[in-house]
């Protein structure tokens, strides 16, 4: 039985600390899965990749790492994470953006600067801006974000950089007037003293350079590998057939965390880099496997489609009769979920294997045994369970708020879920 429990560990090594992400798979627990399952040269398929973790594993382990999905801003920051860059290049950038935003700045402080100089200052315009932002934040942040864009070097510096950049927001310290914007709803925060962004964004980018250099020294002992992070939808790949040696992937929760109302604060100053407007942001959220959004009209019924699995139809039974609401969710969760897997295993080769890190849930006090459900599912498609491991959710490394007289108890079991790819498939 492997030791799947990782409380003393350290998760944030190489690359893994870049950005903070909610929910992210322990790096352990991938390199175990790759480690056992695939082999130096081989290539591991991610198809609800996050912030990147199975390829960051992937290539600090001489595997071939292919990533997808749908948020634009995880792709980003997976494709940095996962790529080696120069600390020399990565310094010559960042030297250039710091003078020139540092320059602008002083310059408009002082109230000398020039009209080029204040037009570089002004932020982008979204909803809400001035709630969540204070006017000096606001300046500060937009002339960093438009010395990068502007900068010389390479794309992969520069998205480095958009990376740092999105952490100074994106974190439980933001610059922002926001607090639990990573992890749930962001909520008005007032900073007792006005951050200092510049100095923020040098110490910051301090800190990722050092974890990149760790990254490249590992990649280097590792070997060549190619790892390719793309935008894309676990349900509809365009992978040909029998591409994968290993398919791991961590899904998201039924009723999963809401990334785009988490992150779109970044989102708003970053639609360059992310070719993306703040409103084609919330507008994609719909589309997120496990999200709440999008419309739920008529009356609740089971779907002959999920006629087979009993699991499945127990739990929508229960949950309809607490609320109709969530019941078409978990539906269409589970609906999801089928075309991911069927997906992933066509693009697996027979034989292999893939892993799933799943974790159950409570909705309206119901429990939701998403890994038996998963395990029917995985049958359906040409997955045979070889193996489930159990591993307890360390309560230390927590950050949501929890209210059980609501939800039920919460989860502490997380399942780590074998397949093999069968040969009928």
């Amino acid at each position: 039985m492997a030791k799947l429990n990782f409380e003393a560990e350290n998760s944030l090594h190489a690359t893994h600390g870049l950005h903070a992400f909610a929910a992210k798979c322990p790096p352990q627990l991938v390199k175990y899965g790759i480690s056992r399952y695939s082999s130096p040269g081989e290539t591991v398929l991610d198809t609800m990749m996050g912030s990147g973790t199975t390829l960051v594993e992937a290539r600090l382990m001489g595997r071939n790492g292919i990533g997808y999905d749908l948020d634009p801003l995880a792709r980003l920051i997976a494709s940095v994470k996962a790529r080696p860059l120069s600390d020399e290049n990565i310094g010559a950038v960042f030297d250039q953006v710091l003078r020139r935003a540092k320059s602008d700045l002083d310059a408009i402080r002082g109230r000398h600067a020039s009209a080029a100089a204040a037009a570089r200052g002004t932020p982008p315009d979204f909803p809400r801006r001035d709630f969540w932002f204070d006017e000096n934040v606001c300046i500060a942040l937009a002339l960093i974000s438009y010395h990068i864009d502007q900068a010389g070097g390479s794309n992969a510096v520069r998205n480095f950089l958009w990376v740092a950049f999105s952490s100074l927001i994106l974190s439980k310290t933001s610059v922002a007037n926001a607090r639990d914007i990573v992890h749930s709803r962001p909520h008005r925060y007032q900073h007792p003293k006005r951050p200092d962004v510049i100095e923020r964004f040098a110490f910051r980018v301090k800190r990722m350079r050092a974890q990149m250099c760790e990254f490249r020294t590992g990649c280097s002992k590792a070997g060549a590998a190619h790892i390719s992070a793309r935008c894309g939808d676990a349900r509809r790949l365009g992978l040909r057939e029998e591409t994968a040696d290993l398919f791991f992937t961590s899904p998201p929760y039924v009723t999963a965390l809401d990334y785009p109302r988490a992150h779109w604060l970044a989102v708003a100053w970053m639609e360059k880099p992310l070719r993306i407007t703040p409103e084609g942001y919330g507008e994609l959220a719909a589309r997120y496997i496990g999200s709440e959004r999008g419309p739920m009209k008529g009356d609740f019924e089971i779907d002959e489609a999920l006629g087979g699995f009993r699991t499945a139809k127990s739990v929508l039974t229960d949950l309809a009769q607490t609320s109709p609401r969530q019941a078409k969710l978990a539906q269409r969760y589970f609906l999801d979920m089928v075309r991911a897997l069927k997906t992933g295993t066509r693009v697996l080769k027979t034989g292999r294997h893939a892993i799933l890190v799943v974790c159950p849930s409570h909705i309206r006090k119901v429990y939701v045994p998403t890994h038996r459900v998963l395990v029917e599912i995985g049958r359906a498609v040409g997955l045979r369970l070889k193996r489930r491991h159990e591993r307890t959710i360390s309560e230390r490394r927590r950050v949501l708020p929890y209210l059980p007289e609501d939800f039920g108890s919460r989860m502490s079991t997380e399942y780590v879920l074998v397949f093999q790819k069968s040969k009928e498939t």
